[in-house]
């Protein structure tokens, strides 16, 4: 996920909860510690890194700084930081244009753009491979009185039923599965007819790649650690967890879309990377070489 930030949590919930869904109902219930840790070590070894990581420090949350994560002042300042860092994401997703249309987001971390969703009037769904994620994010919906249908979930086996949603939303998540493949031929069979698949994923052709590559050949970092490793690290964490990190060129997330059955709408990039007065310079350099490939595809 894009990375930005560590978080604490004590709450678990106390009783299940029956959620009325336009397609289904689902019983939402805080699973067991010992039944968390059993699907834990069912799942393969990228997707128990991805839980280690954002269960132990959620996308976002670092930007929360001393404020405990889970109080309204904590995902304010995450929610501030976010939009401050990447101040292009309402012009170029156009949350508000999906009021009154079934929208799934698809790795929901700390729910920051699930908000956008919900407060614009869509009828939200919400899932995350990570439990923490999305208590986190149940619990900012309920501080502003909005309501969304959130479930425990892996991307790549949606447990939703064909023509489901208007739109799915991934932002910063799929590049860390094991398939993006499978993920994305989920996504299309969940979507309706027409519907649409907005998201964002890390840039091969990029400046912040650049930047990678530079500082392994002038520290003489590949001597000492893997490429693979590198880009572990471009998580915060302070975990031992090493999430897996893959990149795409433009080329291979046309290519990956059509595969999964897509029409590509467009495909640009965003956001240069390199500190947050790097968003300052002209468009065209994050335009040329952003960290964000953005998607748009029917």
């Amino acid at each position: 996920m894009s990375s930005y930030g560590p978080a604490r949590s004590n709450r678990r919930a106390a009783r299940s909860r029956q959620i009325a869904h336009p397609r289904r109902v689902v019983t939402q219930q805080a699973q067991p510690q010992q039944a968390q840790e059993h699907d834990h070590d069912a799942l393969d070894p990228i997707k128990r890194e991805a839980r280690a990581q954002w269960g132990h420090d959620p996308a976002g949350g670092l930007a929360a700084g001393d404020e405990p994560l889970g109080t309204r002042e904590s995902f304010a300042r995450v929610e501030a930081y976010r939009y401050a860092e990447q101040p292009w994401m309402h012009e170029t997703f156009g949350y508000e244009r999906w009021a009154g249309r079934d929208v799934l987001e698809v790795g929901i971390g700390l729910g920051t753009d699930h908000l956008q969703f919900a407060r614009s009037g869509a009828r939200m769904s919400g899932v995350d491979l990570t439990p923490r994620c999305v208590e986190m994010t149940r619990r900012r919906l309920e501080q502003e009185g909005l309501t969304s249908d959130l479930s425990i979930m892996d991307a790549e086996r949606l447990e939703f039923p064909d023509n489901s949603f208007d739109a799915v939303y991934s932002f910063g998540v799929l590049h860390h599965t094991s398939s993006p493949e499978l993920a994305f031929r989920e996504i299309r069979r969940v979507l309706r007819p027409g519907g649409t698949f907005l998201g964002g994923l890390y840039s091969k052709h990029s400046w912040f790649y650049l930047r990678i590559w530079a500082e392994r050949i002038l520290r003489l970092e590949f001597l000492r650690e893997s490429l693979t490793d590198r880009l572990s690290r471009i998580e915060y964490s302070t975990s031992d967890a090493k999430p897996h990190v893959r990149l795409f060129t433009a080329l291979e997330l046309r290519a990956t879309l059509q595969g999964a059955g897509f029409d590509v709408v467009r495909i640009q990039k965003r956001h240069v990377g390199l500190g947050r007065r790097s968003e300052s310079l002209p468009g065209w350099i994050g335009s040329f070489g952003g960290w964000y490939l953005i998607h748009e595809a029917r």
